[in-house]
C-alpha cells in the first residue's frame, strides 16, 4: 500500500507540472497583465490532484494500521512461545534467571514491534518506489535518471557499511541491557538478605558499574546513527541539487545533452524536479527505520536462540487435551512404566534406540552411570520433555499423552540444581501443594524435619517468613537442596519420585540427610533415581546401567 501511494505521487506530480505550465504558457510576456488562465483547465487539475491526494492518504492509513497490526500479532506470537519455552523446558536444563527472561518477553520482544512496523515496510518501499521514479524520469531525460542511479545507491552501500556496526554495537547494548536488568531485578528481590549479610554497598557499586557500562554502549549506538543520518542527508541533498542545477541550466539553454533529442521543456522539468526529492523519500524513511533494524535484528537473534535451545523437548501441543478432563483417581496406586521400542535422538545424535523397559508399580529403579551417559534423558522421558523418534512411553495401560497432565500433577521431583523463587520460604514450600488444598506450619516442619532442614528454620532470622532471593540466594547449595527436598515431600499425594543426581556437590553430612529423606518419601511409590554416587546406590532397590541401554552404534564407539 505504501509503494501504490508513492507510485501515485508521479501521477500527481505529472498533473502538477502540467497545470502549471499551461497557466505559464498562459502569461502574455509583452503585457504581463494581461493573462488569460484555463480556467476549466487548471480547475481540473486540481480537483484530480486532490482526489488522488485523499487516496493516497487513505493508503497510508491502511498501510500504518495493518503494520501495526502485524507487528502486534508478531509480537504476541512470540510471547506465546517464550512461555511455551518456560512450561516445555525440562526441569533438569538450566533457565534464565526471572530478572533476564523478564527483559526477553518484555523489553526484547517490544524491540520487535518497530522492527516490523516501520522497517519492512519500507524495505519494500525501498525497492520498488526508486525505480520506478528512475524509469520515469529516464522517459524525460537520461541524464537526471544517471544523477538519481549515481547519488541514490551510494547511500545504502554506506548505510551498509555503518549498519554492521549499528548491528553488533545494538546486540551489545542488549546483552548489557539483560545482565543489568535482571542484576537489578534479583537484587531488589533480595534486599532484605543483602541488608542481613552487610552487601548494600558492594551491591549499589555493582549496579553503578553496570549503569555506567550500559550508558557508554547505549551513546556508541547514538553515534553510529547519527553517523548514518549524515550520510543520508549528504548524499540525498547533492543528487537533488544535481538534479536541479541540471534541469535550470537546461531550460536556459545553457545544457543541450542529456535528453533523447528535444530540449527539456518546462512541463518536463518541474517534473523532474518533483520526482527528485520523492527519489530518496523511502532511502530517508529507511534510514530512519535503520535503527529499529539493528534492534529488532539483535533482540529476534537472542529470542530465536532461546526459543531453539528447546527444540530437543517436547512439544507441548501434541499432549492430548483429554488428558486435562482424566480424574485423578488413575494414580491412587504408583504407577507401572513402561517403554516400548523407544529410540531418542538429541540434535541429531543418538541417545536410545529401540529401547524396552519396565519398571514395576512401587519399585525402586536406580539409574546409574557417568555424567551424559543419558540417566536425565530417560527421566525427561517419563515427564514428557523428551518426544521419542519411534516408540512410546506407557504409564500403565495408558499411552504418556494421554495422562501427562495428571501424572506431572502427581510426581515428586528432585533435581542437582533445584529452582528456588523469590518469596518466603514458607511460599517456596507450598509450591510443591496441589492448588485448594490448604496446609499448615506444622506440616511445613515436618516437611524440612524430614530434609534435615529443621536447625535451618531455627537459624533464619524469621523462620518460615523468611524472604529468600532468586533461585535461594543467601543459602548455601546443601541448604537450597534440602529445602527442595522438602518442598517435593509437600506433594503427599505423589505416587511417582523422580530425583536426578540428589547428592551430586553435597558434603557428607547433607548428602545423608537428603539420602534419608528420599529413603522415606520412596516408600509406597514408584521412585527412579539417577545417580552415580555409592552412597545412594548402597540402598535396597533394582539397580541399572545406562549404558547398557544406549544404542548399538553408540556403544560400539564406547
Amino acid at each position: 500500500m505504501l509503494v501504490l501511494s508513492d507510485v501515485l505521487w508521479i501521477a500527481q506530480a505529472g498533473l502538477i507540472a502540467s497545470a502549471l505550465a499551461s497557466a505559464l504558457s498562459s502569461l502574455n510576456v509583452s503585457n504581463p497583465l494581461d493573462v488569460q488562465l484555463p480556467v476549466g483547465f487548471l480547475m481540473l487539475m486540481a480537483l484530480l490532484v486532490g482526489l488522488i491526494a485523499i487516496v493516497r492518504v487513505l493508503l497510508q492509513v491502511a498501510a500504518q494500521k495493518k503494520s501495526r497490526f502485524a507487528a502486534r500479532h508478531i509480537k504476541s506470537r512470540t510471547r506465546s512461545e517464550l512461555l511455551n519455552v518456560a512450561v516445555s523446558r525440562s526441569p533438569a536444563l538450566p533457565f534464565p534467571s526471572s530478572g533476564a527472561f523478564a527483559v526477553h518477553i518484555g523489553e526484547q520482544v517490544d524491540l520487535l514491534g518497530p522492527y516490523y512496523q516501520n522497517f519492512k515496510p519500507q524495505e519494500t518501499r525501498l525497492k520498488l518506489v526508486p525505480l520506478a521514479i528512475v524509469l520515469v524520469t529516464l522517459w524525460f531525460s537520461w541524464l537526471a535518471a544517471l544523477i538519481l542511479v549515481v547519488s541514490g545507491p551510494m547511500i545504502p552501500i554506506f548505510m551498509a557499511l555503518i549498519g554492521s556496526r549499528a548491528k553488533a554495537a545494538s546486540a551489545e547494548r542488549q546483552e548489557e541491557l539483560t545482565r543489568l536488568s535482571g542484576s537489578l531485578l534479583d537484587r531488589i528481590k533480595g534486599m532484605e538478605t543483602l541488608r542481613l549479610f552487610g552487601a548494600v554497598d558492594r551491591t549499589r557499586e555493582d549496579i553503578r558499574r553496570a549503569g555506567d557500562t550500559f550508558r557508554v554502549g547505549t551513546m556508541r549506538v547514538l553515534k553510529i546513527a547519527f553517523l548514518s543520518s549524515t550520510v543520508l542527508e549528504l548524499f540525498s541533498a547533492l543528487g537533488i541539487a544535481f538534479c536541479a542545477v541540471y534541469v535550470g541550466f537546461s531550460l536556459l539553454g545553457e545544457f543541450q545533452v542529456g535528453t533523447w533529442g528535444a530540449p527539456l521543456s518546462y512541463a518536463q522539468g518541474l517534473f523532474v524536479l518533483l520526482l527528485a526529492p520523492e527519489f530518496f523519500a523511502p532511502l530517508r524513511a529507511f534510514a530512519v527505520a535503520y535503527h529499529d533494524r539493528a534492534a529488532g535484528l539483535a533482540a529476534q537473534q537472542k529470542l530465536t536462540d532461546l526459543i531453539n535451545e528447546t527444540s530437543a523437548t517436547a512439544d507441548c501441543s501434541q499432549v492430548n487435551s483429554s488428558s486435562e478432563m482424566r480424574p485423578d483417581k488413575f494414580f491412587l496406586v504408583p504407577p507401572r512404566i513402561r517403554f516400548v521400542g523407544v529410540s531418542v535422538t538429541h540434535s541429531d545424535y543418538p541417545i536410545f534406540k529401540d529401547l524396552n523397559l519396565e519398571i514395576l508399580s512401587g519399585e525402586m529403579l536406580f539409574l546409574k552411570g557417568e555424567s551424559g551417559s543419558g540417566k536425565t534423558t530417560l527421566l525427561d522421558c517419563i515427564l514428557g520433555f523428551h518426544q521419542p523418534a519411534e516408540g512410546e512411553v506407557r504409564i500403565g495401560d495408558q499411552r504418556l499423552s494421554d495422562v501427562l497432565v495428571p501424572l506431572r500433577e502427581n510426581v515428586m521431583w528432585l533435581s542437582q540444581s533445584p529452582r528456588l523463587f523469590h518469596g518466603s520460604l514458607k511460599a517456596n514450600l507450598i509450591k510443591g501443594i496441589r492448588n485448594g488444598n490448604e496446609v499448615t506450619d506444622q506440616e511445613l516442619h515436618a516437611a524440612l524435619r524430614l530434609a534435615g532442614a529443621g536447625e535451618l528454620v531455627e537459624r533464619l532470622p524469621h523462620g518460615l517468613a523468611t524472604q529468600l532471593g532468586e533461585d535461594g540466594f543467601g543459602l548455601s547449595v546443601g541448604e537450597i537442596r534440602r529445602v527442595a527436598l522438602a518442598r517435593a515431600a509437600m506433594r503427599k499425594e505423589a505416587v511417582l519420585l523422580l530425583a536426578d543426581e540428589p547428592t551430586a556437590g553435597l558434603d557428607p553430612q547433607t548428602a545423608t540427610d537428603v539420602i534419608n529423606g528420599l529413603t522415606v518419601l520412596s516408600n509406597g511409590r514408584t521412585s527412579l533415581i539417577a545417580t552415580h554416587d555409592p552412597l545412594v546406590l548402597g540402598l535396597q532397590g533394582r539397580q541399572l546401567d545406562v549404558a547398557v541401554l544406549r544404542c548399538p552404534a553408540e556403544l560400539a564407539a564406547t
